[in-house]
Order: C-alpha cells, then sequence, then structure tokens
C-alpha cells in the first residue's frame, strides 16, 4: 500500500508516519521545503524518518505547488493522499490570517484531484481540529472556537465539496489535545519543564473540559483509519478521544503518573475561582481510544514520556530512535 504524507515534520505528523510505517506502508513523504531549512524541533523529528530506507522524500512539495502534482502523477498509482499538513502558527491568535491559511491549504485543489484521480488514487484523509465548527461536542459545536478553527473548516468544506465528485473515498481525522514525546508548547510540555525546575505550575483555566490524547495511541488510531479508507467509499470520520475531562483534573492525573517517574512532587496550583475564559466549556471528541487501539499502554507511554524529558538536557535527540 502506497500513502504520499504531507506535515511530517510536525509533531503529530512525525507520529503518524511512524505509525503508517509499522502497519507495513510504502511511504513517501512530501515536504514543503528542503529538510535544512527546518528549525530545530522539526529537523530532530524528521531526522529518523530521513534515515530509513522505507521512507522516499521529496522535498521543496508544497500542497498545490507544480512539484506535489507532478509528484501525484510521477509515483504512480497512489492508494491514499494523508493531507496532514496545514498553516498553523500561533493557532489561538485571535488575528490568525484565515484567508491566507484556506488559500495554502486548498492551493490548486483542483488540479491535485484531477491529477490524483488519473493516476488511480482511491482515497484523501484531512487532519481535522476540534477547534472547527461541527466538532468538539458540547452544546457550542456548531461555531469554530477562533480563527484557526474557522480556517480548519473552510479547509475541509472545500475538501468534501470537491472530492467525492472525482471519486474519492474521503477521511476526517479529528485531533484533540495530543500531548507525548517531541510536542510543541502546550499544557502537558508546560507542566512537564515546570516539574522539572521544581516549580509548581499555575493552571488558569483548570475548569474547562478538553481531550488530552497520548500521542502514541493516537498515531495508531489514524493508520488504521488510513488503511480503513482505502478499501472502504464515501465520506468517513475517525475522532478518537484520550483523557476528556476537566484541565485540572488531566493537570492532577499527569502529575500522580509523572511523581514516581521523576522523582519529585509534581504539584499543581489550579487557579480558584478559574480564570474567565472566550474558549467553550467542551471541546472534546467522541471515540474513546480504547476502542480504537485496544493494545495500547499508557503505562509504558507514561514511562516514555518521562524519559523523554528527563533527557531533554542532554541535547537534542529523536524521539524515536531510528525508523525502520
Amino acid at each position: 500500500m502506497r500513502v504520499l504524507l504531507t506535515g511530517a515534520s510536525s509533531f503529530t505528523g512525525a507520529w503518524f508516519a511512524r505509525a503508517l510505517l509499522e502497519e507495513g506502508v510504502e511511504l513517501i513523504l512530501a515536504l514543503a521545503r528542503r529538510p535544512q531549512l527546518y528549525d530545530a524541533e522539526r529537523s530532530t523529528r524528521l531526522a529518523p524518518l530521513l534515515a530509513s530506507k522505507r521512507v522516499r522524500t521529496v522535498e521543496d512539495a508544497p500542497f498545490g505547488s507544480a512539484r506535489f502534482i507532478e509528484l501525484c502523477r510521477a509515483l504512480g498509482p497512489l492508494d491514499v493522499l494523508a493531507l496532514h499538513g496545514a498553516v498553523v502558527g500561533d493557532h489561538r491568535a485571535r488575528d490568525f490570517p484565515v484567508r491566507e491559511a484556506v488559500r495554502t491549504n486548498t492551493f490548486r485543489l483542483e488540479r491535485v484531484l484531477e491529477r490524483a484521480a488519473r493516476s488511480g488514487c482511491r482515497a484523501i484523509v484531512v487532519t481535522g481540529s476540534v477547534f472547527e465548527a461541527g466538532e468538539g461536542g458540547g452544546g457550542d459545536r456548531a461555531r469554530p472556537v477562533n480563527p484557526y478553527g474557522l480556517a480548519k473548516t473552510l479547509t475541509w468544506r472545500r475538501f468534501a465539496r470537491r472530492a467525492p465528485a472525482y471519486g474519492f473515498t474521503l477521511g476526517k481525522f479529528t485531533i484533540p489535545a495530543p500531548f507525548g514525546p517531541g510536542e510543541k508548547p502546550n499544557l502537558p510540555r508546560a507542566l512537564m519543564e515546570a516539574w522539572l525546575r521544581d516549580a509548581v505550575p499555575h493552571v488558569r483555566h483548570p475548569h474547562l473540559v478538553r481531550d488530552h490524547v497520548p500521542v502514541d495511541a493516537l498515531a495508531r488510531a489514524y493508520a488504521r483509519f488510513v488503511l480503513e479508507l482505502s478499501h472502504r467509499k464515501g465520506v468517513l470520520y475517525r475522532r478518537p478521544s484520550g483523557f476528556a475531562e476537566p484541565i485540572g483534573s488531566f493537570a492532577r492525573r499527569l502529575g500522580a503518573a509523572m511523581r514516581p517517574r521523576l522523582a519529585r512532587p509534581c504539584r499543581v496550583n489550579l487557579a480558584d475561582p478559574p480564570l474567565p475564559s472566550p474558549e467553550p466549556a467542551v471541546r472534546i471528541n467522541d471515540e474513546p481510544l480504547e476502542a480504537l487501539v485496544p493494545e495500547a499502554d499508557p503505562e509504558r507511554f507514561f514511562d516514555a514520556y518521562a524519559a523523554f524529558y528527563r533527557n531533554r538536557a542532554k541535547g537534542p535527540r529523536s524521539v524515536f530512535g531510528r525508523a525502520a
């Protein structure tokens, strides 16, 4: 099975690539730029993938570019286009560039779909977000959470409107709040870094219900969804859920897991009363990971998570070691 993946330099993208390899796919990575132009974190994530004999990498091939379109033709039959790459930047910024992001995410979409269909590609999977309209559960899911969520909503609508007309099976894989080795700045990373300094981090919005998902199990769920799309028809959705609970409860859960592993108190201070937030009270997915990836081992994940942060002070290193 042949899969063309975009966005492999991102935190989740690198994990998705690894999981696809473990499922035995022939993996092609379309990189938006040359590897040497990525920042240190992205380069570290990419390193084992670039070294793998089972991965073909094509650089300077952002979505919709002439090189990307030619790639769809030159590679011969592809089974799945796995479109994980998207404009993210500061996804919480109120001035997030919605129009520019949608234009980049769907650049020359018709041309890409036409070329991919002619080359024999059968399915497309687009990564979604709980920030989008129609996602995230709760009573206020009809509207996007922020401008980034609006950009992702409009991006998905363009794919949903056009891809089926070319005969593609279309999948949407919605990501909540992933965490794990190699993560970008987020709440779990802030907690872990504070605990390693013997500090007590402050959680400003402990009442908000969010869905923190271990990235290793999330990646396995993604890879299996990609394989499923190759022999299904229509429009399919996958919405993996991990620790769907108030942020304060998750912070305490993580602290309890890390306390023996880091040999530190791992305490947390919860704002009381919590600070007001413009975000919705609930934003979670609805498919428990236990059902999607029954063999997932949270204790083993927490072992690896703690080891990653203990070792970070020793300098940049791959999250995975060498890819197969």
